[in-house]
């Protein structure tokens, strides 16, 4: 994934902010702290004007959320951070009239 842009809005920075701490569970998947803030992230990204009416962002969260309710573990971190990497091409998509 390519660097952070200099100007985003809030759900970009949710979703970059998730994605820094998912790189960081991958190598420490049991901090259940950084754990905490993911859910906390997420449940901001929903709570996000717009998240709710796109059909796909939501599914993302719900599958994100999922995997941080199982086993803490490189896998899920992986697919924590896949998922918010989904979240912010869907988000730059939206923007820029894709989608």
């Amino acid at each position: 994934m390519s660097e952070r842009p200099e100007h985003l809005d809030n759900l970009g920075q949710l979703c970059h902010d998730g994605l820094d701490i998912a790189r960081y569970l991958f190598q420490v998947p049991d901090d259940e702290g950084e754990r905490d803030r993911v859910r906390a992230i997420l449940k901001a990204i929903l709570a996000e004007p717009g998240v709710k009416s796109r059909r796909e962002m939501p599914k993302v969260v719900e599958g994100m959320q999922q995997a941080l309710d199982g086993e803490a573990s490189a896998m899920a971190a992986e697919r924590l951070q896949e998922g918010f990497e989904r979240l912010i091409r869907l988000s730059q998509a939206a923007k820029s009239g894709l989608f």
